[in-house]
């Protein structure tokens, strides 16, 4: 590779950090103002949905973990705020002690459904 040949990268790359920064700091705060709603709280509802729909409504905290960009502890914290908010509800599994399920409630869906049209007209407004 022939670095001076090359696109400049770390221009594009840059660009790109100015991007995601400026769409997710939107993100949360139109989430938050509409709707009380953090970013990553709606990102969790939002793969939480994803994975209890066509299931049994419930969905492993090690799968939602592997799905999120979030650290472990961080989706902890966040799934702590989301329960105490009654958006979602925690279960042990039954066959596994050291295995969660994830439960969206009806309240939690109701939020989920009121954030998205927010959500995609700040994703449209940043990239289409």
């Amino acid at each position: 590779m022939d670095v001076k040949t090359e696109p400049n990268v770390c221009d594009k790359w840059a660009e790109t950090l100015r991007v995601y920064h400026n769409t997710s700091c939107e993100l949360e705060n139109e989430l938050q103002s509409r709707h009380s709603l953090g970013l990553s709280e709606f990102e969790v509802l939002l793969e939480l949905c994803g994975q209890c729909h066509g299931g049994d409504g419930k969905a492993k905290m090690k799968d939602l973990e592997a799905r999120m960009y979030l650290s472990q502890s961080a989706l902890s914290r966040t799934v702590t705020r989301l329960e105490k908010a009654g958006l979602v509800t925690r279960a042990a599994c039954d066959n596994d002690r050291r295995a969660n399920f994830l439960m969206l409630t009806p309240a939690g869906q109701e939020r989920l459904d009121e954030a998205r049209p927010t959500h995609k007209s700040v994703l449209i407004k940043h990239f289409a």
